[in-house]
């Protein structure tokens, strides 16, 4: 019994290591790729879902079957739909401008909110894309590891310094499925892996060359 608990249950073996590491790189960094991709929205000045959704059927009733005024409602709720997703942009880089340290006012972050928004956009989707791809996964995992750590310490700190209630924070749990990735790397189903596997067939296929007389 003891060894079959120590063949079968102790040891990680390579394929189940690996499926469990794919799950890590979808969870981790297909997630911060879409946010990525919804704070690069935000800063078009789109919404990844469209707000007033009940814009049409407030605008008919206000309408009263007046058909002049029915005509223009679907311009109208667009526009609408527009300027609130505009709204909301502007408010989010307003946000990300209020970010300090450690809660402490001097330890304001250098750059205004949209450049934070900016960088923190891109770094999310294209470091996420590499985590979920498993290319260079343990390169990318660290930038994305340095973003979730500066959210932790500017806009979760108030959870982490009162109530000590980190596994809550998305931003401590993408921390940690990330620092397993740059620990172990990203497993035998990821591009890396078929990188190095191509690159060693072709090193071992190498003719050697002869040594001369």
């Amino acid at each position: 019994m003891t060894a079959w608990i120590r063949n079968n249950l102790v040891p990680q073996r390579a394929l189940a290591l690996s499926l469990a590491l794919m799950v890590v790189r979808v969870a981790a960094g297909g997630g911060l790729a879409v946010a990525g991709q919804g704070k690069i929205a935000k800063l078009q000045g789109l919404c990844a879902t469209a707000p007033l959704p009940d814009c049409e059927r407030e605008g008919t009733t206000a309408c009263d079957k007046d058909q002049t005024c029915l005509a223009k409602l679907p311009a109208k709720c667009e526009q609408e739909r527009k300027q609130a997703c505009i709204d909301e942009g502007k408010k989010t880089e307003a946000w990300f401008g209020t970010l300090t340290l450690a809660g402490r006012d001097h330890w304001k972050l250098p750059g205004d909110g949209r450049l934070h928004l900016a960088l923190a956009a891109g770094q999310e989707l294209v470091f996420g894309l590499m985590v979920l791809a498993g290319l260079l996964a343990r390169f990318a995992a660290i930038p994305l590891m340095t973003i979730m750590a500066v959210a932790m310490a500017s806009a979760h700190w108030t959870t982490f310094n009162k109530s000590f209630d980190f596994t809550a924070e998305v931003a401590f749990c993408y921390f940690a499925l990330l620092a397993v990735i740059a620990a172990v790397g990203p497993g035998v189903l990821a591009v890396d892996a078929l990188w190095a596997a191509k690159s060693g067939a072709g090193a071992a296929t190498k003719p050697k060359s002869k040594a001369k007389p």
